[in-house]
């Protein structure tokens, strides 16, 4: 049986109380709540700054990388958060990750139309583990992979110019790039999906991804905000051991639940579509549901180590508060390693709110 430890919420503060971890390490795996630029008074540090907010979050994912045990070579994806006013300032922000962490993990950038608290443009999710080995790129078709070992799950990062063709094609072509690196949809546990398109691009890629078994739930599909060329990626985490459906539901009240289960690890994801919800409502609405499912595969919140809360709304403290409120109702200190933030829209124009979990049975 693995041991768990969590680093408490003490590297920095949210302007609420949070009864979740900074991270938690089951075995040789690792997760981080988002890191955000943030004092310990729950400030922002250098106010509007990226590069600055990027230098500070690195320091602060070191210092917590070392209190969970792990080397900063154990750095395997980052899934970087980010408002940038020009596409320079983006790619030096990514610069500045990238030589913090020279050993090559995967950098999955997500660009968001704005944060919770003023000034703030910067969050990363961090995702360890001991026995990591990061692949070489490969790069064919107009297709990007980056791969990395992680013992039991291989973690992948696919990515594809919509440029040329449609975002079904840059599926197909990412598809395939993921076929001739023998990755098999039966084995897929996780995904996340971004499109940095139109309305149209998001709807066919969700599609397709769906036809193709590369997503669980395309009403979780994120989009970005839009860069200057518009992009479809995804971030794909691939078991070794046989992956089982344990839930694919679609009710009538607009929840769409999934949980898949591979070993001792639950991957779950949640979206509710009902629009006479608002963003609590809809939020109350998933973590039932998700309650409901990891109770029915022998687990509950108390087993979850990761949680991601991606949804729409304004840049104010008060949306996100508000949604965190009924997400922690569900489980008590020390909870799992938390992110939630704005994103420019999910999947399904309908949805407020997707949430997704890890759980690992004790």
């Amino acid at each position: 049986m693995a041991e768990r430890s969590h680093v408490p919420f003490d590297v920095f503060a949210m302007r609420v109380e949070v009864p979740v971890s900074t991270a938690v390490r089951d075995g040789g795996l690792g997760w981080t709540c988002g890191q955000c630029p943030l004092t310990d008074q729950g400030a922002v540090h250098a106010s509007g700054d990226l590069l600055a907010q990027a230098g500070f979050v690195c320091d602060m994912i070191e210092n917590v990388m070392e209190r969970a045990g792990f080397s900063p070579s154990s750095v395997g994806k980052l899934h970087v958060y980010f408002a940038a006013e020009t596409e320079r300032e983006a790619s030096d922000m990514l610069a500045v990750i990238a030589t913090r962490f020279d050993h090559g993990p995967l950098v999955v950038p997500i660009p968001v139309p704005h944060f919770y608290y003023d000034g703030m443009l910067i969050e990363v999710d961090v995702f360890a583990a001991d026995n990591l080995k990061v692949h070489a790129p490969f790069e064919a078709d107009g297709v990007r992979l980056e791969m990395a070992d992680a013992g039991d799950q291989v973690w992948v990062h696919a990515s594809a110019s919509l440029a040329e063709g449609t975002s079904a094609g840059a599926v197909d072509r990412i598809a395939g790039a993921l076929a001739r690196h023998g990755l098999d949809h039966r084995h897929l546990l996780g995904d996340l999906w971004t499109v940095s398109g139109s309305d149209n691009d998001a709807r066919e890629a969700a599609r397709n991804a769906q036809r193709r078994q590369l997503t669980a739930n395309p009403d979780a599909l994120v989009r970005p905000s839009d860069p200057a060329v518009p992009v479809i990626a995804a971030a794909l985490s691939f078991a070794r051991q046989p992956v089982a459906v344990l839930t694919d539901v679609k009710t009538d009240d607009g929840v769409r639940l999934t949980l898949k289960k591979s070993g001792r690890m639950v991957w779950g994801s949640g979206t509710c579509a009902q629009s006479n919800l608002d963003l609590v409502g809809q939020t109350s609405m998933i973590m039932q549901g998700l309650d409901t499912g990891l109770r029915a595969s022998g687990m509950s919140f108390a087993d979850v180590v990761k949680l991601t809360a991606h949804y729409t709304g304004g840049a104010t403290e008060q949306e996100l508060h508000g949604n965190m409120k009924v997400r922690h109702g569900f489980y008590a200190s020390p909870g799992p390693a938390s992110t939630g933030l704005p994103v420019a829209g999910l999947g399904n124009g309908k949805c407020r709110m997707a949430v997704n979990v890890v759980a690992l049975s004790s």
